[in-house]
């Protein structure tokens, strides 16, 4: 634009969001929500508004004929399959992180977990079966437990290959709704009664047929007023013995947060290579291993690979589907359709399919979905 040439608009300088940043944003959204949160707690005890409690309560009993859910693809179909179930009220009550933009300025008032490579999903026990249910309410596995459980448990879980759920956070715990508790009141919770219900052992380790069954394991969860704990959690390597699984990144909590069902910017999401240049952590800090382990295409501006993260995400989600084809495997050629001509690594795109900040489950075509499902449901 020449010296002569008028701006775009006289107002720009008016904007709302002008010469805000994405980190400043997002900090005044964080504040605003904490306390909407707070004023919310009181009127919805008002109100009488019924909880997750109550919805379970009125929610059909799940099926408890045999030890496997079967799936009717098609009446044609006579062979015995996976049966899909698809509950609303587990649609959408996921809690999903935002993007660190920026270190907070309250870093002591946020709890964080090494998070594996995996499936978000709700674990929800009732008597004798629990159930995981993907972000959108739809099955993915159905588990015999031990105990015919009198009260329901709903637990936030990643879901790894090893065939283990992490828990992550609980919705319903020990009879009480923790939905509308305070995040750091939930994980102590969460922690007090795993130990003390045995919640490891509700789980059977071998099918009825002997093979193997699922497991639950407890998330370590750290301190960030703390330095001890956070030297504890990003200096040791790899953060799961034996690499299995496999580190995804870090799920950070603040303290005070409720459980939000969709995004929030109460909880934020790093990959381990980008912790140095967010955090600013004094040299040491973090595993060296950590900082090497990271894509080709990270240079350390980690708000340029966060823009450049999510248009490649939004690339991949706008690709068309055939439906009745075989589904297409993850694009790792360096080839990427469409008017961008975004050329991504194979590195990157790994990793985006496994970032817990927004679960691959969006992208499962059904017939990928009925193999997932045939592999976990137990027989």
């Amino acid at each position: 634009m020449s010296d002569t040439e008028e701006p775009a608009s006289r107002f720009i300088d008016q904007y709302k969001n002008q010469g805000r940043t994405d980190a400043i944003l997002q900090a005044e959204r964080r504040q605003r929500l904490l306390e909407k949160q707070k004023r919310s707690r009181d009127l919805e005890l008002d109100a009488g508004r019924p909880g997750l409690l109550e919805e379970l309560a009125a929610e059909p009993e799940p099926p408890s004929g045999d030890d496997s859910m079967e799936y009717q693809s098609a009446p044609t179909r006579a062979k015995k399959r996976v049966r899909i179930i698809t509950s609303k009220l587990f649609a959408n009550k996921v809690q999903l992180s935002e993007w660190m933009h920026e270190r907070p300025d309250d870093l002591d008032c946020w709890l964080v977990r090494p998070c594996p490579v995996g499936q978000r999903c709700l674990l929800v026990f009732r008597q004798r079966i629990a159930i995981a249910f993907s972000k959108r309410g739809r099955s993915i596995a159905s588990v015999r437990t031990k105990l015919n459980l009198r009260d329901a448990i709903v637990l936030d879980c990643i879901l790894a290959k090893d065939r283990t759920f992490y828990i992550l956070d609980a919705l319903v715990l020990a009879q009480v709704e923790l939905v509308s508790c305070e995040c750091q009141f939930r994980f102590a919770w969460i922690e007090s009664k795993y130990h003390e219900n045995g919640l490891a052992e509700l789980l059977d380790k071998k099918t009825a047929n002997g093979k193997e069954g699922f497991r639950l394991a407890l998330l370590p969860s750290y301190d960030l007023a703390d330095p001890a704990a956070m030297e504890r959690c990003w200096s040791h390597y790899p953060a799961f013995p034996d690499d299995s699984p496999r580190l995804d990144g870090y799920l950070f909590y603040h303290k005070q947060s409720q459980y939000v069902y969709g995004k929030t910017p109460l909880v934020v999401w790093l990959f381990a290579f980008m912790l140095q240049d967010v955090l600013r952590l004094p040299p040491g800090v973090v595993n060296g291993r950590h900082l090497a382990d990271k894509p080709a295409r990270y240079t350390g501006n980690y708000a340029a690979y966060i823009e450049e993260f999510d248009r490649m995400q939004a690339n991949r989600r706008r690709k068309p589907r055939n439906k009745g084809k075989k589904p297409q495997q993850m694009d790792t050629t360096g080839e990427l359709g469409g008017q961008d001509g975004v050329t991504p690594d194979a590195t990157l795109w790994e990793a985006m399919e496994a970032a817990p900040l927004d679960s691959d489950d969006d992208d499962l075509c059904p017939t990928r979905e009925e193999d997932a499902m045939r592999a976990l449901e137990m027989e």
